[in-house]
């Protein structure tokens, strides 16, 4: 709903802006009207409140100023962009930057004017209500790039603006863009596809009649067919502008086409005709005093002499058009003067501006570094309070781990001698058990030494003589045989009676060391 109040607000003081200009027009014809009339809407604004009508009001006194005072209509502009912000309105903030770029082109200051066209086109949106304001942002950019005389590119966003302006379907904004267009066409010289454009929009202003806008298209096409050596229809062209241009009382465009005349005369070879043209125009360039207008037509005057070989004529001309050239630097000199004193002041307002933002951009810079170094400060008390809490909680911590340790050092030294005891006992134990065996081990092999010569000798005998015995027949050698027998089996007895003695004296040994071990046997190892 903001939106289309908005656009209804913008249409309505469209139609008011149309008016108020034209009554500008008219005021621009008696001296210090239309001062008067901006002061009264200045004045009429400063005691406003209503949103809408200070809208109406800014807009009305912005568009009086673009063309004699761009950098003051920007300040109007200015105020109407904060308001679009306000209120939301990207229609409004679209019309706004795209007219400051116009401001910009005004000031010859085509950067500054393409950067604030496409400012304006980032405020638009894809839609119909936005059809009209881009046909016309994308006119202005073609119209700042056909001045810094890059054509292809200028042709290229006039094609944007004529596809938009179809879009929207107001033959007036159509007819513009055409113009526009065919007159990059004419200067990339395609001449047919210019003559193609002009034509459409010539067709458009006779339907609208806008007798303003006609002039413009004729004048293109006649410039066009003498670009092609198409003078007699340049001709026919022309004076059908110069009608128009006598009943809107039009000096400036009657000078051009004049001008334009003359040189279509020329070459034809209608030398007369032509010198007519040329004198009339520069009449007319002195009464409007307009210099380089003026400067123009004398020196297509002298080449036209100089053609015709009327060297005294030329040198004429050449010598008026070279002292205005002087006094045309002069101008420009005071003029530029002028626009650099205006760029100055400018550029001191920007400056103070950019002081202000730089100045308020130091304290919130201040500010961020004070709260950055106060966290900062903040996070490195806090980073000591957590390691002196953590260093104290450690401290404890090892302490008990230090009771800890001792306790178990204490329980392991205890241990070890345990330990040590045990091993002291186990040596003791072995070395005696070592003792017993090392003994039974001596029994053994003298047990043995008896086996083999003490009990086998008596053995061997008994069986000798039990053989022999079994052998003979004589009984007085049986009875012989037989006492020899008894005598070896007494030895063998007495041999293991003495065998067993030494096995009981070796039971007695082993009984008293498992008393001194206190009832440990030698398997309990």
């Amino acid at each position: 709903m903001l939106h289309m109040g908005v656009k209804r607000v913008f249409c309505l003081v469209s139609v008011q802006i149309v008016v108020t200009v034209l009554l500008l027009g008219i005021a621009t014809k008696v001296s210090g009207q239309s001062v008067q009339l901006l002061d009264s809407l200045k004045s009429a604004l400063s005691q406003e409140t209503a949103v809408e009508k200070r809208i109406e009001l800014l807009k009305t006194i912005g568009e009086g100023f673009m063309n004699q005072t761009p950098n003051e209509a920007i300040a109007y502009f200015e105020e109407l962009i904060l308001i679009a912000e306000q209120q939301q309105s990207n229609l409004l903030k679209a019309y706004t930057l795209n007219r400051i770029g116009v401001c910009w082109l005004n000031l010859n200051d085509s950067k500054q004017s393409i950067e604030f066209y496409f400012k304006a086109l980032e405020a638009t949106e894809e839609k119909p209500a936005y059809y009209d304001i881009k046909a016309r942002i994308y006119n202005n950019l073609g119209w700042s790039f056909k001045k810094l005389e890059d054509y292809g590119k200028a042709l290229q966003y006039f094609v944007e603006a004529e596809g938009y302006a179809r879009k929207e379907g107001t033959k007036s904004i159509l007819a513009l863009i055409l113009n526009n267009k065919g007159v990059t066409e004419k200067d990339l010289r395609r001449f047919e596809e210019a003559l193609v454009s002009l034509n459409e929009s010539l067709q458009l202003n006779r339907e609208i009649g806008n007798k303003r806008q006609e002039r413009f298209n004729l004048n293109n096409i006649a410039v066009i067919y003498s670009e092609q050596n198409r003078y007699f229809e340049a001709i026919e062209k022309l004076k059908e502008v110069l009608e128009l241009n006598e009943q809107l009382s039009d000096t400036v465009e009657l000078i051009n086409n004049l001008q334009n005349l003359g040189n279509a005369y020329t070459g034809i070879g209608d030398y007369k005709n032509s010198e007519s043209s040329f004198l009339k125009s520069i009449e007319l360039a002195e009464q409007k005093k307009t210099a380089e207008m003026k400067y123009r037509v004398l020196s297509d005057l002298t080449a036209m002499y100089r053609k015709q070989g009327k060297y005294k004529e030329a040198l004429h001309y050449f010598e008026t058009l070279y002292r205005l050239s002087d006094s045309i630097k002069a101008q420009e000199t005071k003029r530029y003067a002028i626009e650099l004193e205006s760029r100055y002041n400018n550029l001191v307002n920007e400056r103070a501006l950019d002081k202000a933002h730089k100045e308020l951009a130091e304290q919130k810079l201040y500010v961020t570094w004070f709260i950055t170094a106060l966290i900062f400060a903040l996070l490195i008390v806090a980073f000591f309070l957590r390691v002196i809490i953590m260093k104290r909680r450690n401290e404890r911590e090892l302490i008990v781990l230090n009771h800890e340790i001792e306790a178990q050092s204490e329980e392991l030294r205890q241990a070890n001698e345990e330990v040590h005891s045990i091993n002291e006992n186990l040596e003791r134990h072995i070395a005696k058990r070592t003792a017993v065996i090392q003994n039974q081990n001596d029994k053994l092999r003298q047990f043995a030494f008896m086996n083999a010569h003490e009990i086998r000798g008596p053995v061997a005998s008994i069986l000798g003589l039990i053989n022999l015995l079994t052998d003979t027949r004589n009984e007085s050698m049986s009875r012989d045989l037989i006492q020899h027998l008894q005598t070896s089996a007494k030895k063998l007895d007495e041999v293991i009676h003495d065998v067993n003695r030494q096995l009981e004296e070796d039971d007695q040994i082993v009984d008293v060391a498992r008393q001194n071990g206190k009832g440990e046997s030698p398997d309990d190892f």
